[in-house]
């Protein structure tokens, strides 16, 4: 299992941190085994249980990319920074910049131990310079 998160402009291992965000998430996604995106309640995702193969998105604020760049971005690397990456450089090309009120929190599951999504990580993280470069 992988975490990450993108809260004010910079991106952390959000499992290295614990605790939960005090954030209100406004679109919340699940990419499951089956290889389909379902847009879930907060609620519901809460008590998902990820498999080998699946992640999670949970965004707060506007994130401009649509359901298939979600799609397709998990589906070119299925690694939860990777794929955050690969979404936050699609948002800017678009908006030109990254506000420091969007908030994006993902979560992959490799090993299919069966993660419970219950608890949103809130961390502090490194510049975005440093993940752009990795």
């Amino acid at each position: 299992m992988s975490e990450f998160l993108l809260k004010k402009g910079k991106i952390d291992d959000a499992a290295s941190n614990g605790g939960v965000a005090s954030v209100a998430y406004n679109d919340t996604y699940v990419f499951d085994a089956s290889g389909n995106l379902k847009k879930m309640s907060a609620d519901a995702l809460a008590s998902y249980r990820l498999k080998k193969g699946e992640g999670e998105l949970w965004v707060s604020g506007k994130l401009d990319v649509t359901p298939l760049e979600i799609e397709l971005e998990f589906r070119k690397t299925g690694i939860a920074r990777k794929w955050l990456e690969n979404l936050i450089v699609r948002h800017v090309n678009r908006q030109k910049t990254l506000d420091d009120s969007l908030t994006v929190f993902v979560r992959t599951s490799e090993d299919g131990t069966g993660i419970t999504c219950a608890d949103i990580p809130n961390t502090s993280a490194p510049p975005m310079s440093k993940w752009r470069n990795n």
